[in-house]
């Protein structure tokens, strides 16, 4: 029997440089403990656009900080600024269940679409 798996990875590329944004188990705990929110029901939040701005800059962070330790939250925004559909990609990497929901011709907000729009706050 397979386990599930929560890892994925999203390489995009802004300004000019290429970077690899990892979601897992990590990335979570380090938006938890920035944030204080509980990291699974803030992703279920935004998807259905209950995000604020700001959380959804400093998940970017949290999933840069793998393979990118030096990134700050400026780059963060710039990334989500650049591709704010990256987001709702990173969790379907991650979660590959959450690609299967998907419709039969591809889901409705591939690349570049965004997630629904940030709540107020």
């Amino acid at each position: 029997m397979m386990a599930n798996r929560f890892k994925g990875e999203v390489a995009i590329d802004c300004e000019g440089s290429r970077y690899t944004l990892r979601m897992d188990m990590l990335a979570l705990a380090a938006f938890e403990d920035a944030t204080g929110e509980n990291a699974l029901s803030w992703a279920e939040a935004a998807e259905g656009g209950q995000a604020a701005v700001g959380d959804m800059i400093e998940m970017i962070r949290c999933t840069l900080a793998r393979h990118h330790p030096e990134a700050d939250y400026r780059l963060a925004g710039d990334i989500l600024s650049e591709d704010p559909g990256v987001l709702l990609r990173l969790f379907r990497a991650a979660s590959p269940e959450l690609a299967q929901d998907e419709p039969e011709d591809g889901p409705e907000d591939g690349p570049g679409k965004p997630l629904p729009a940030p709540a107020a706050g």
